[in-house]
């Protein structure tokens, strides 16, 4: 199952390269679409590192905003996502902006909400940064 993932992320940062040819037209669709998943995936990574998540099994996201900066592919997507903890069931709601640039790392404003449904016997405080 790794390699598969591995594999998809390898082809989706490969095509991400692929941008229009002139610079003052948009990209195709599917170019975007591609962007996209490729800017949530590391938003969600961003997300698992800032606030020391253990596996996660799931995100939710029914209020996604991205916002063109200018640059085809660059966006700041406004967000608020619930995450499922695989190993304790624990859902957090998180909210921020996750900052995607083509030729920078992607880079993430984000603060803990609120826990929506608590694990059965885990106890976690985080410090804000």
């Amino acid at each position: 199952m790794k390699k598969t993932v591995l594999a998809l992320a390898v082809l989706t940062l490969a095509l991400c390269g692929c941008g229009p040819s002139e610079p003052g037209k948009s990209e195709s669709g599917m170019m975007t679409g591609l962007r996209a998943i490729f800017a949530f995936k590391a938003c969600t990574g961003k997300l698992e590192d800032r606030f020391g998540l253990k596996t996660i099994s799931s995100v939710t996201s029914n209020d996604m905003d991205p916002v063109s900066t200018g640059k085809p592919g660059e966006w700041d997507v406004k967000f608020t996502a619930d995450l499922t903890e695989k190993e304790t069931g624990r859902v957090t709601r998180y909210k921020g902006v996750c900052h995607v640039r083509r030729d920078k790392p992607t880079t993430l404003d984000a603060a803990f909400v609120k826990e929506i449904r608590p694990a059965t016997d885990t106890v976690r405080r985080i410090n804000p940064r």
